[in-house]
């Protein structure tokens, strides 16, 4: 009698590596990520506040409006793209 299915297979191949999202990263990951970014932020604030205040960036004048929400989009697809976990290349 013979197999309909031959002794030796094939190995199963891997996913190839993608740039669609891959699900939703894991909330544990997501906070320590924020949350290095966040202390290294607060600890470089006071000279990054007094900076930009001698520069005259602080005034609502020293930037303009289309500046101003291209900065608030890119920061809020950034915050978007951190949650959607992506899948590195194996190999």
């Amino acid at each position: 009698m013979s197999s309909p299915t031959p002794i030796i297979t094939p190995p199963k191949r891997e996913n190839k590596a993608s740039l669609l999202p891959q699900g939703i990263m894991p909330i544990r990951d997501t906070i320590k990520h924020y949350s290095t970014w966040a202390l290294a932020v607060l600890v470089a604030s006071p000279d990054l506040y007094q900076a930009a205040n001698s520069l005259g960036m602080l005034a609502d004048e020293a930037m303009p409006e289309a500046v101003k929400w291209s900065i608030r989009g890119v920061a809020g697809f950034g915050l978007i793209a951190k949650f959607i976990s992506q899948r590195k290349p194996q190999g």
